[in-house]
C-alpha cells in the first residue's frame, strides 16, 4: 500500500464496554485493568496490571484482553478527560477490564499496536472526542461514536518509521524528568508537535 487510506474506526475495531462488579469481588482473582490504568498510561504491559478481580469463565471469554486491544476512557466529569487511550502491548493471559472504559478489539492487521499508542493521542482525535461527547450529569463516550471517526492508515512500513521517531522523542522527554522544568516543557511541546505532524495525512493544497 502506498500513501494512506482513510477508514472509519468501525471497520477496524469491535467495541465493548467492560466489567462492573461489587467491591467484594476485588482483591483476588485475575488481573483487572482499572480506569486509572487507561487514563494514566498510553500503553500497558502485563506487569502494569496490579489490580485483581474474581470472574466467571463466561466473563473472561467475553471481556478478555489481548495484545493490540485499545482501551478508551468512557466517562468522566469533563469532556477533556474522556476518550484517552491505552494500548495493550503484551500477549497477556486471563485479564479483564473495567466498566468505565471501552475496549476496541482489532478486526484487521492494518495497524501496529505500537502505532495505535500515538495515533489516538493526536490533536485531531482529541478534538473529535471532546466535540462528540454526550452530556447528562457527566461527559460520556460510546463505542458507536468512536466507530465513526475516520482514521488515516499509512502502510505498515510507514507506521513503523513513525513509531521509531516518536519513541525517540518519548525517551528524550522521560530522560529529562530530572531536568529543568522549562526544558522538560519545551521537549514535551516539541514531541507533541512532531507527533501531530507525523500523524496528519491531510493533502496539501494544490
Amino acid at each position: 500500500m502506498f500513501g494512506y487510506v482513510t477508514l472509519p474506526m468501525g471497520s477496524l475495531f469491535d467495541f465493548r464496554n467492560g466489567l462492573s462488579k461489587g467491591k467484594d469481588f476485588f482483591g483476588s482473582g485475575i488481573p483487572f485493568i482499572r480506569y486509572t490504568d487507561v487514563y494514566n498510561n498510553r500503553f500497558l504491559k502485563g506487569e502494569d496490571i496490579t489490580a485483581l478481580v474474581e470472574c466467571t469463565p463466561a466473563e473472561i471469554e467475553k471481556l478478555g484482553v489481548h495484545r493490540g486491544d485499545v482501551f478508551f476512557t468512557r466517562t468522566s466529569e469533563t469532556a477533556e478527560d474522556v476518550g484517552w487511550s491505552s494500548v495493550m502491548l503484551d500477549d497477556i493471559g486471563d485479564c479483564v477490564f473495567n466498566g468505565f472504559t471501552i475496549k476496541a478489539t482489532p478486526k484487521t492487521n492494518y495497524l501496529l499496536p505500537e502505532y495505535c499508542v500515538f495515533c489516538f493521542a493526536t490533536e485531531d482525535f482529541r478534538k473529535y472526542v471532546t466535540s462528540h461527547c454526550a452530556f447528562t450529569t457527566r461527559a460520556s463516550l460510546t463505542g458507536k461514536t468512536i466507530a465513526e471517526y475516520q482514521l488515516a492508515i499509512p502502510s505498515i512500513e510507514k507506521q513503523q518509521e513513525i513509531v521509531n521517531v516518536l519513541n525517540k522523542f518519548h525517551s528524550i522527554c522521560n530522560d529529562l524528568s530530572v531536568g529543568l522544568p522549562a526544558e522538560i516543557e519545551a521537549r514535551q511541546k516539541q514531541y507533541e508537535y512532531y507527533r501531530d505532524k507525523l500523524l496528519s495525512f491531510k493533502e496539501l493544497p494544490k
